[in-house]
Parts: structure tokens; sequence; C-alpha cells
């Protein structure tokens, strides 16, 4: 029986990837896309690769889940 995982989104994250879907649907270009999203063109293409590679899970921000570079030591 196939597994379903759950992937949890924020609101921005679902927004992104509800309009990176219409991109890869070819109803919105590249350039529109980074307009609505407020990022780059190169940020659009890079997020897109990792669609493809990740599947929706690839628009979920890497650091999600792991502790702060600027965490305090629990020692102090």
């Amino acid at each position: 029986m196939a597994r379903k995982d759950i992937i949890m989104l924020s609101q921005d994250e679902l927004r992104r990837l509800h309009v990176l879907a219409k991109v890869l649907e070819k109803k919105l270009k590249q350039r529109e896309a980074a307009g609505i999203l407020g990022i780059s063109t190169r940020q659009v293409r890079r997020l897109l690769k990792r669609i493809k590679r990740e599947g929706d899970a690839g628009v979920v921000h890497q650091s999600r889940g792991k502790a702060s570079n600027r965490k305090i030591p629990e020692e102090t």
C-alpha cells in the first residue's frame, strides 16, 4: 500500500506552491511568477527545479526543524 506523507505548509509556502504549479502547467510565465512572489526569476527557476526533484515538499524551507546557529548552548 502506498504511504502518504503529510506536508505542513505555512500560508506563504502554500501560496508559493500554487503560483509555481501554474508555472509548471505553463499558465504563468516565470517572470510573472517572480513578480507575484516578490522574488527573482533565478529564484523561481531554482524553486521549480527543487519541486521537480522533491515534489511539493521542495517549497518548504530547508532549515525548518533544525536548531538555530545562534542558539545559546545548554551549558549557559
